[in-house]
């Protein structure tokens, strides 16, 4: 069934519980502001370092489609609206084509974007979670509350320091991310095309700088925009000096 606010199919898996029925994904308490900007480019920096560590690995391709999907689909989703809205016999009908005479490309959309939806939701559930919970004798308490994910022989996995990542732990960071806006804190590189960046600023694009300077280089008016800069420089530097007495 699709919304204008929210698109939900029920794909045959071994769960018959919607996305709707879920559990919240775990926290520790209700976060600040500041803890949420903390919190998203921790997950940010774990994702892009399983990333650039796990490239040619097929762990690697599955989490980067996941990636992709979490942030396309709403898009198209949107870009398509129309497609789940038709009037037929005087009637507007929301949803999919269950009755009234619906036009084919309309229909097309809704198989299109139902199979991508299906797909996205079939690979999410081979990350099985489990929670834990550990009892540290010296504080004589429950000290450390969390989700483990089941093991997978195939998966990629590192440690970044005594943390263990694997591509499950990769794919749900990226939800975290993904449900709180931040999914595009993980970014490629548009220079090389290889290397992954946590992009704390929307308009961070690069991995390096070597990769900032070739990428400008490029540019038309690059060696125009440097001189015109330099010159800037230059001025301000003159009166600079000269309000200091020089």
């Amino acid at each position: 069934m699709a919304t204008r606010n929210t698109a939900t199919r029920q794909p045959k898996l071994k769960s018959s519980r919607t996305p709707a029925d879920a559990q919240p994904l775990p926290r520790l308490s209700p976060p600040s502001a500041r803890q949420v900007h903390l919190l998203t480019l921790g997950d940010a920096d774990k994702v892009v370092q399983w990333l650039n560590a796990s490239k040619g690995t097929a762990s690697h391709d599955r989490v980067v489609h996941i990636r992709r999907e979490l942030e396309a689909l709403p898009v198209d989703y949107s870009a398509h609206g129309d497609a789940f809205f038709n009037i037929s016999d005087g009637v507007l009908r929301m949803g999919e084509a269950r009755t009234g005479n619906w036009p084919k490309e309309k229909l097309q959309v809704q198989w299109r974007l139902g199979q991508r939806y299906d797909a996205l939701q079939k690979a999410l559930s081979k990350y099985i979670f489990h929670p834990t919970v550990t009892y540290v004798m010296g504080a004589r308490k429950w000290l450390f509350f969390g989700m483990v994910p089941d093991g997978g022989k195939r998966w990629y996995q590192m440690c970044i320091g005594q943390q263990l990542l694997t591509e499950a732990d990769a794919v749900i960071a990226l939800l975290r991310l993904a449900e709180t806006g931040d999914l595009h804190k993980v970014r490629l590189c548009e220079m090389c095309h290889r290397h992954w960046l946590v992009a704390a600023r929307r308009n961070s694009r690069f991995c390096s700088q070597k990769c900032r300077e070739a990428f400008y280089a490029k540019s038309p008016d690059y060696h125009s925009r440097k001189a015109a800069n330099q010159r800037k420089y230059r001025e301000n530097l003159k009166r600079t000096q000269a309000a200091r007495g020089f």
